[in-house]
């Protein structure tokens, strides 16, 4: 497909349109939700408006769940090289970036994954997201990237650049116009060429990372909900601040403005004889308010199939029953870990191509399974009981990798076994040693 100057300008568009409508996810994310600038708000009264940030604690819960725990390699051919390489060019960098892509990909729909070779010519990845980066695909079942954008400002420069990556090179443009102004840009923007160089890889090296089948924001669906909740809290919150819907009755009296001004000052009402004061207040069914709230949070977590762990629980809740009440969200994550593996698969693939033209080696990503393990509390107990009753039945390497703690299973075989053979060398059982 022939990269032309146009066809970068329809997808710098296309990127500025889907920013916008975007948005709205990130600043619900960082707290900024609708309540904070449509709440019906009272002269004189008081206007607290509370917000209850359900997004960030959902997408936090959710990507924790499924990468709190570091990624294990396993080569189906049993190849021990080809995960150590795996480990030394991405274990310095690799889970931090895995949950900053998930979290995104959570909260905008989509993600995506820059894969590129550092100053120190070592291969690195970085994430992108929506606001900043587009992807155009060819719409085929495979959905072939055949080219993306990458716009960015550098700090203390007014000066906007995109990026433009294809199969082999990388194009560097300066986009002419307001730098304040980018998301209002047309078809009609300008480009300067800058220049290009070469990568490395055959194939653009950006990576979509979608959230789910539809790329939908993970929290899209329950967005009018969380807006429910935060009003209705505030509306109680403010309505017991100040009596919002309550008036002060004087009956046999008459005060001047003055006077009213000088009891709410000193806490003092003073009225003639026969006289009364009291307050009219609107009468607010308690049982009703809560039930409501109640009603809107269960709902909440029901939508997004979250559990809620402020509940009472019993202290003695075995790990079995946890992953019970966790079915709905393990169901909701397994579609994720699925799309996720899929991002990684690719990355392998950009990353051996790198090991190929670096150390002239040869591996073929679809050797690599790709093990998550979820970041639930463990019956160790349980586990130790299942891994004996296993051991003549399961290879050891795939007994270890159901530990938890084990962060790669064929890295803990080689050393159980090194520590053996010394520890029977040591005692001088050389016939067991190995």
């Amino acid at each position: 497909m022939q990269i032309t100057e146009p066809l970068i300008l329809q997808c710098l568009y296309e990127l500025n349109q889907a920013a916008l409508t975007k948005q709205i996810y990130f600043d619900y994310y960082n707290g900024d939700h609708a309540i904070l600038k449509d709440y019906a708000m009272q002269e004189s009264r008081s206007n607290r408006k509370l917000i209850f940030n359900f997004p960030r604690k959902f997408v936090d819960n959710e990507v924790g769940y499924i990468l709190g725990k570091p990624l294990n390699y396993v080569s189906k051919s049993d190849d021990n090289e080809v995960t150590h390489k795996i480990d030394l060019h991405t274990s310095h960098w690799e889970k931090e970036h895995n949950i900053n892509l998930r979290k995104q990909s959570e909260i905008y729909g989509e993600s995506f994954e820059l894969n590129y070779i550092d100053t120190d010519g070592q291969f690195s990845s970085t994430v992108l997201t929506p606001q900043n980066a587009y992807v155009l695909e060819d719409g085929t079942a495979d959905r072939n990237v055949l080219m993306a954008i990458h716009k960015f400002v550098r700090r203390f420069d007014d000066k906007v650049y995109l990026d433009v990556y294809t199969d082999n090179e990388i194009l560097h443009y300066e986009l002419i116009g307001d730098k304040n102004n980018l998301s209002k840009q047309s078809k009609s923007s300008e480009l300067q060429y800058i220049g290009k160089h070469n990568h490395i890889f055959g194939r653009v090296p950006i990576i979509s990372c979608p959230a789910n089948t539809e790329r939908k924001c993970g929290f899209q669906d329950v967005i009018s909900l969380f807006d429910a909740y935060n009003a209705l809290n505030s509306d109680l919150v403010n309505e017991i601040s100040d009596h919002r819907n309550s008036y002060l009755v004087i009956e046999n009296a008459k005060l001047e403005e003055q006077d009213l001004l000088n009891m709410k000052k000193m806490g003092i009402i003073q009225v003639p004889a026969g006289g009364k004061v009291t307050w009219l207040i609107k009468e607010i069914n308690d049982s009703f308010v809560k039930n409501e709230l109640d009603n809107l949070e269960h709902k909440i977590y029901d939508m997004m199939d979250q559990v809620n762990f402020n509940e009472n629980w019993a202290s003695n809740t075995s790990s079995l029953a946890l992953r019970n009440k966790l079915l709905n969200l393990e169901n909701r994550v397994a579609i994720r870990e699925a799309m996720m593996e899929k991002v990684i698969k690719n990355r392998l693939r950009n990353l051996f191509t790198y090991l190929h033209k670096k150390e002239g080696v040869q591996y073929d990503y679809r050797d690599i399974a790709v093990k998550f393990t979820r970041n639930l509390p463990t019956d160790l107990v349980g586990l130790a009981d299942v891994i004996v009753k296993l051991k003549d039945i399961v290879s050891h390497e795939s007994l270890l990798a159901i530990l938890p703690f084990v962060e790669n299973p064929k890295l803990e075989h080689n050393k159980f076994h090194a520590e053996k053979k010394q520890f029977m060398e040591s005692t001088g059982d050389l016939a067991h040693a190995e």
